[in-house]
């Protein structure tokens, strides 16, 4: 007689995209990165000295030593010494200095 087996996943996701988003499960089918589907960030670090984070819809915080950056769902702070947004477009943010800690919160 055959066993019943259950399949073990991880928390969060369900079997092969089943009551996921459909924007999400189209995501994953066509493996895109997360940054091409709405609601979803990018970041790119350069060492510690520059950052590039995409999805940005605003600046929470902006000091030389702090910068905290609206993620819609997430809020992003760069911790560091002589910070700077270089850049700021197209919910793109550019940001230099000397990065010593990355903190995400809700």
């Amino acid at each position: 007689m055959p066993r019943n087996r259950k399949a073990i996943q991880a928390p969060g996701k369900t079997g092969h995209g089943h009551g996921m988003d459909p924007v999400r499960r189209l995501g994953e089918a066509l493996d895109l990165p997360g940054e091409m589907l709405p609601g979803f960030s990018h970041i790119e670090m350069m060492g510690n000295r520059q950052a590039i984070i995409g999805g940005v819809k605003g600046v929470l915080a902006y000091s030389e030593t702090a910068i905290a950056l609206n993620l819609g769902a997430l809020v992003i702070t760069f911790e560091g010494l002589e910070l700077t947004i270089k850049s700021y477009q197209l919910e793109q943010v550019i940001l230099n200095g000397a990065i010593t800690e990355i903190r995400f919160s809700t």
